[in-house]
């Protein structure tokens, strides 16, 4: 567990505790979900035991991913071509012959994840289109991969969502 994610596990709790003396579980369950959604701007989780973070949404989001930055070795970003961020896009990484690997919705324009060393296919849906591209992720530090193919037309006019 990150420091970042203790802290914020430590707050969830200290509220938990505060609104659970005042009332009952059903209040505390619904300010757990509005203080995650409001405190949290990245998601994360582990598909197949491969952890993932995305987010990156604003210039303080992205100074929050940093602090983890040593905790990954694959940096996914996405952008339009002109190059401006764009969220909410599929990501689907598997081995060469096809083993999946890791399956994750990226809200943001960043996906990190922490792959063992080797060369993966690494492929993003969002907003009508696909992109795959070859991938080899290193021992140590990080290889940042950059999916800049959308344009701001196709991106206005597609029908939001992307599909796995």
């Amino acid at each position: 567990m990150t420091k970042r994610s203790m802290t914020k596990q430590f707050r969830r709790i200290a509220v938990l505790a505060i609104v659970m003396s005042f009332g009952g579980a059903g209040l505390a369950q619904a300010a757990e979900a509005t203080m995650t959604e409001k405190e949290d701007p990245s998601d994360q989780g582990t598909y197949l035991g491969t952890p993932w973070v995305s987010g990156g949404v604003g210039e303080s989001a992205r100074e929050e991913l940093m602090e983890e930055y040593d905790d990954y070795n694959l940096k996914l970003e996405f952008a339009v071509a002109d190059g401006n961020y764009l969220a909410d896009v599929a990501v689907n990484i598997t081995t060469p012959d096809g083993t999946p690997v890791l399956r994750a919705f990226s809200t943001g324009p960043w996906l990190m994840t922490k792959l063992p060393a080797g060369r993966y296919e690494v492929s993003v849906n969002g907003f009508e289109k696909t992109f795959v591209q070859q991938v080899d992720v290193p021992s140590a530090g990080m290889e940042t991969v950059i999916f800049n193919g959308w344009t701001k037309a196709g991106v206005a006019e597609a029908t939001p969502g992307p599909s796995y």
